[in-house]
């Protein structure tokens, strides 16, 4: 009879555990009434319908997004309850072409599309893992756990973008450990899809490794262009006049209590705090941070795994505006503290394949209890860069 091996065992209760409920999660989404039309989808295939019926040049229009949703709800939708879509309108025109199906049918398509483009990210990094000793069947393992982590599930349920920035890090992760400075700075103008996030991950750049950001200014250069192209100077103007909503932090859906930045934080521990005195302390950090990391860089010799962990763990706690599903960028991090723990001797090869997975599973079962779920991903921020730190300095 053929023992199973406890790793091997381990490895699948994790993915039996992942897919079971996440189909328990996406079952109830599709069959309770009302759950799927009052998802953040809405305000994407609201933003496809506004541009079908009145041009893309309107998308970012909240009158004309209003009247969208509430048509799609059948519920009227209040001036500070509309969702808005205020991200670069890189997806508009496939938001555009499925809007003229069903809210459900384009729901699906829309989850397809998110898979497709995370999996568009996966080659290099399944590359790199090979070149650094992974045998091809552990390095699917990792790619197994990256298409499985819970936060970019969660992303992918609600009907979020956050595949878009997911698969950008990956790529500028990829590009940056394999000395490929044109594959790392075009996938780091994909991350401009979170605006505040690239900027961090970015600026750095400038002190060092320089070919990366001249090919994330092109990147950029080209979306942004393609953008004004879509929109038109309506367009614009709307995009900046949402960006602006969003600076203040009330209504349109955004939240700030449940954010995993260090705003969120704050309104959960103090909430009588005044939001402007929250918003300022918030801002004067996240200027910190670019500012703290572009020394670290400026005067670091050579750009280690830590250094990356650390970029991406500051570029999420101190955004501006963060929720949930875009710790799928928290995943990077995870595969660089284990090629750490590997090349260290401490770990095996299949410990640093499973990482991903693992937590993935402690954040499903953080999801349970309140306190854990707003503590464990502030501990992944802080341990993540610190092991890895630790493992490459000693």
């Amino acid at each position: 009879m053929t023992r199973i091996r406890p790793r091997l065992l381990l490895l699948v209760s994790a993915v039996a555990i992942l897919i079971s409920w996440y189909a328990v999660l996406m079952a109830a989404y599709v069959r309770v009434p009302g759950k799927l039309e009052g998802a953040d989808f809405l305000a994407f295939y609201s933003a496809g319908r506004v541009a079908r019926d009145y041009g893309i040049n309107h998308v970012y229009d909240l009158e004309l997004q209003g009247i969208a949703q509430a048509h799609t709800t059948g519920v009227p939708v209040g001036s500070q309850q509309t969702l808005t879509a205020n991200h670069p309108p890189f997806l508009f025109p496939f938001l555009s072409l499925i809007a003229g199906l069903n809210y459900r049918s384009a729901y699906f398509c829309y989850v397809f599309l998110l898979f497709l483009i995370v999996a568009a990210g996966l080659p290099p990094i399944y590359k790199y893992l090979l070149k650094n000793g992974w045998k091809p069947h552990l390095a699917l393992v990792s790619m197994l756990g990256i298409l499985l982590f819970e936060p970019l599930f969660m992303s992918v349920l609600k009907g979020q973008d956050s595949a878009l920035l997911l698969s950008g890090g990956l790529l500028w992760f990829a590009g940056l450990r394999t000395g490929k400075d044109r594959l790392a700075g075009l996938g780091l103008a994909l991350t401009l899809i979170r605006p505040q996030i690239a900027i961090v991950l970015a600026v750095p750049f400038i002190f060092k490794k320089g070919r990366i950001i001249h090919w994330f200014a092109v990147g950029a250069a080209i979306l942004g262009l393609f953008s004004i192209l879509l929109v038109g100077r309506t367009g614009v103007l709307d995009y900046f006049h949402l960006i602006t909503l969003s600076a203040g932090g009330e209504g349109y859906g955004l939240a700030e209590k449940e954010m995993f930045n260090i705003t969120g934080m704050i309104l959960r521990v103090w909430p009588q705090s005044s939001l402007g005195i929250v918003h300022t302390i918030g801002w004067v950090l996240y200027a910190s941070a670019i500012l703290g990391m572009c020394v670290l860089w400026l005067k670091s010799k050579t750009i280690h795994l830590w250094h990356i962990t650390l970029l991406l763990s500051v570029s999420l706690v101190t955004a501006p505006h963060l929720h949930y599903h875009d710790l799928s960028l928290l995943v990077i991090p995870i595969i660089g503290l284990g090629l750490a723990g590997m090349r260290t001797g401490r770990w095996t090869t299949w410990i640093a394949a499973g990482l991903p997975l693992t937590v993935s599973v402690i954040l499903l079962l953080s999801e349970l209890w309140d306190p854990l779920r707003f503590t464990v991903p502030y501990l992944l921020m802080i341990i993540l860069p610190v092991l890895t730190w630790w493992y490459e300095t000693h």
